[in-house]
């Protein structure tokens, strides 16, 4: 059987000694490091998840932004595009306005010019007329 002397005693107690310091020197130390390491990663990881979440709803916001601006856009150009067909409309109907009162003045100024040339032709008919009859006449 196995005897237990001072030796083994001496050993062991060696032993724990050594795993004492061991744990106090390397392992506790060690031990504080991961766990502040892992605390860093998860507040870095949380920091992450939150700055994508951030930028993803600033993504979103800048899209609807657009999205708006791009409708109001169109709105307006669609506005200045009514209103300049309008203006055309006006403008066309105050030209065909002015050809017609011009075309109304040229055919009133014709007719009173064609009114005046009879008259003169009604003279001048009569002028020869009285002159053909006095040659017929004597």
């Amino acid at each position: 059987m196995l005897s237990i002397n001072a030796n083994l005693i001496v050993v062991f107690v060696f032993v724990w000694i050594t795993i004492f310091i061991l744990k106090k020197i390397f392992f506790d130390p060690l031990q504080r490091v991961r766990a502040k390491r892992e605390m860093i990663l998860a507040e870095e990881r949380t920091a992450y998840e939150k700055a994508t979440k951030e930028v993803e709803e600033l993504a979103e916001k800048i899209e609807f932004q657009l999205k708006q601006a791009r409708q109001e856009a169109l709105a307006r150009r669609q506005a200045l595009e009514a209103e300049a067909l309008q203006a055309r409309s006006e403008l066309i109907g105050q030209m065909q306005a002015e050809y017609r009162r011009q075309i109304a003045q040229a055919r009133q100024e014709l007719t009173e010019l064609t009114r005046q040339l009879k008259g003169e032709l009604e003279a001048e008919i009569e002028a020869i007329a009285s002159k053909i009859e006095e040659k017929l006449l004597n």
